[in-house]
């Protein structure tokens, strides 16, 4: 999967879907206009107004130009109105999309295997892929197989699926399914979809609204008949909407479903997981949804929930052809058959058989050789970025066994996930531990400064690689705080990482994506923006020039890693070397001046990146999760840095 390629094609969607949007809005005015013009034209016609058909339907509205304008406006800023409404109630995440579709979250502790399955799967994928852990939700009440992606970013995301998927399938499908649905957070079709879903809601808001003026006016005299005609062309017109989003929704998500698919297999290196799960999903039959809210998400599911005119999906004999050209029509009747066989036969040992495939030994000879410094091919390492790969997805299984169970056990409570994080990003110095731990009681009380005592030992003999899976895996926790608690939580981990004055970069960076991830943003952001290289040469001269201070043994060497790393980038103009000082604050600027370019240009960065950090031509443990935690702070997941041939 090219990550950059994907990202670049899904942004191009974007600004079509935004088009398309516009277009659809004008449509529904303009039938609006002409129903309004034509009622009009009857009124006069009732009233003394002499010859009121005289002309044609243009002419009269050049004579009436304030009513166009006006019903123009009205339904326009309806249209739109409705549409940032949903907007700001989608702002919170997958999360809130998951749940307002009745799911329930799932916890690493839960005692039922299935979920736990599920949730270890989940956790593996993230690690693998190198993004924070996503929520984790069953849909209870949907007995079909199915399940989807949602948020604004990784940081935000949340996959779920339904209670028909985690009784139906084993270890190899669901992970085939999960693999799916991470593909589509890479490849930033999970953002597209949620901008989806807020424009849709303003197309089929009119018709809304017009069913809602029926009930009123049923509900009322015989006086209200001229506002059931009304509702009743409003609803009719409204339908314009709604057959506009089917349309939107179809696009979309045909686009994307293959490629996603292919993606997924090149993740776990396994088609019959996905392919199996497909067939189990299609053999059971199409059971339609028992929340009738997730219409408003078939474009996002695995496959499609209901019949529907407009599919939102391609058939699922082209999508078996896409991971094996050699299916055809007579093998998938047979594969379909045999599966509703094998279902009857052992539907009551899938939990036993997921369970018991999901308890696997630990390598910890991967996790040995993973500990090896790497050759610094910047290329090469760039082009792993969202495109993890089977030996990330078997070092990630090592990689969650192998994380101590004081960091893990109790993770998945937000008191817990607070002291773990602490201990994990500040808790680190001796020197300053009694007065940060003072500070810690007075802000969060003694229950917290113990929880950050008994984390704190095990936090500290964390190896380099484990530190940044250990923070990824708290961001579910963390983000079921309230936002004032986030807020309050994220000001106390600044306030701790700056007491002593020796604040490291990698310590910053891990600062500054939890940061990200935790406090919700007014409107969501595009994680890439338009800009070039040559846009913010001044803020890539501050990046270079603190990593290459930070990293080097003395300034002739600080000076060699610096022009390795940007030289690359700014060929001709660049800014000059220089010591920083307040290098935090400059820092956290250029990180946020650096999100706003190109995906192309991100590539570019990354590279640079990698030679600096390494400029002596090998990376180390600590110097690549470093570079992985700024590529995270991008938006740019770098899986795990691995020696060739792992």
């Amino acid at each position: 999967m090219d990550f950059f390629g994907a990202q670049s094609r899904a942004r191009q969607q974007s600004r079509l879907l935004t088009w398309g949007f516009a277009g659809c809005v004008l449509a529904v005015v303009l039938v609006l206009d002409i129903v309004v013009l034509s009622a009009l034209r009857i009124a006069y016609a009732l009233g003394d107004h002499p010859q009121p058909f005289e002309g044609s339907l243009t002419q009269w509205a050049m004579l009436h130009p304030g009513s166009v304008l006006l019903v123009s406006l009205l339904v326009g800023g309806f249209i739109g109105t409705a549409s940032m409404f949903r907007m700001l109630q989608l702002r919170e995440g997958g999360g809130y999309v998951a749940r307002s579709m009745g799911g329930v979250r799932v916890e690493r502790g839960t005692p039922d295997p299935r979920r736990r399955v599920l949730h270890n799967v989940v956790e593996e994928m993230a690690l693998a892929a190198g993004m924070p852990m996503p929520e984790v939700h069953v849909l209870e009440h949907e007995e079909g197989i199915n399940a989807f992606a949602a948020g604004h970013t990784p940081a935000n995301a949340a996959v779920a699926v339904t209670r028909g998927a985690l009784q139906g399938l084993n270890r190899d499908q669901l992970q085939g399914v999960i693999a799916h649905e991470f593909s589509h957070i890479l490849n930033g079709d999970m953002r597209l979809s949620m901008r989806l879903i807020g424009l849709i809601s303003g197309l089929m808001a009119v018709a809304i609204a017009g069913r809602l003026l029926m009930r009123l006016s049923m509900q009322g005299r015989r006086s209200a008949v001229p506002v059931l005609l009304l509702g009743f062309g409003v609803a009719a017109i409204g339908q314009i909407g709604f057959w506009a989003g089917r349309i939107l929704q179809a696009w979309i998500s045909r686009k994307r479903e293959c490629l996603a698919d292919a993606s997924a297999v090149q993740f776990t290196r396994n088609p019959d997981g996905l392919r199996d799960a497909l067939i189990r999903a299609a053999a059971l039959g199409n059971r339609g949804f028992a929340n009738p809210a997730l219409e408003e998400v078939a474009h996002m599911l695995l496959v499609p929930g209901t019949r529907r005119w407009l599919a939102t999906h391609p058939p699922l004999l082209e999508r078996l052809q896409a991971l094996d050209p050699h299916v055809n029509q007579g093998q998938l009747d047979s594969m379909l058959r045999r599966s509703r066989e094998q279902w009857q036969r052992s539907r009551d040992d899938v939990a036993t058989e997921a369970a018991v495939a999901g308890q696997q030994p630990a390598n910890e000879g991967m996790l040995a050789t993973a500990g090896m410094p790497v050759p610094a091919a910047a290329a090469s390492i760039a082009a792993t970025t969202g495109d993890p790969q089977p030996r990330h997805l078997d070092h990630a299984v090592a990689l969650r066994q192998a994380l101590p169970a004081e960091l893990r056990g109790n993770a998945d409570a937000p008191e817990q996930a607070q002291a773990l994080m602490l201990a994990l990003i500040v808790f680190s110095d001796p020197v300053q531990s009694d007065r940060q731990l003072a500070v810690i009681t007075t802000k969060l009380g003694a229950g917290m400064t113990a929880r950050v005592q008994q984390a704190a030992q095990a936090a500290a003999s964390l190896q380099p690689m484990l530190r940044l899976p250990a923070v990824l895996q708290l961001f579910p926790a963390l983000r079921a705080l309230a936002a004032g608690d986030r807020l309050h939580f994220v000001q106390l981990l600044q306030e701790l990482m700056r007491m002593d004055g020796r604040l490291s970069v990698f310590d910053y960076t891990l600062e500054k994506l939890v940061t990200r991830g935790l406090l919700s943003q007014g409107r969501p952001r595009d994680p890439h923006g338009t800009l070039g290289l040559e846009d913010r040469s001044a803020q890539l001269g501050v990046v270079f020039a603190v990593l290459a201070r930070h990293g080097a043994r003395d300034a002739v060497q600080a000076r060699q890693a610096y022009e390795a790393g940007i030289a690359p980038l700014l060929p001709r103009y660049r800014p000059a070397y220089s010591v920083i000082d307040d290098w935090a604050t400059a820092f956290d600027q250029a990180l946020d001046g650096l999100c706003a370019l190109q995906i192309t240009a991100k590539q570019m960065l990354i590279e640079g990146l990698v030679r600096s950090i390494a400029h002596d031509e090998m990376l180390t443990p600590a110097e690549a999760e470093l570079l992985r935690a700024i590529c995270a702070v991008l938006e740019c997941p770098l899986p795990p840095v691995l020696p060739a041939g792992r």
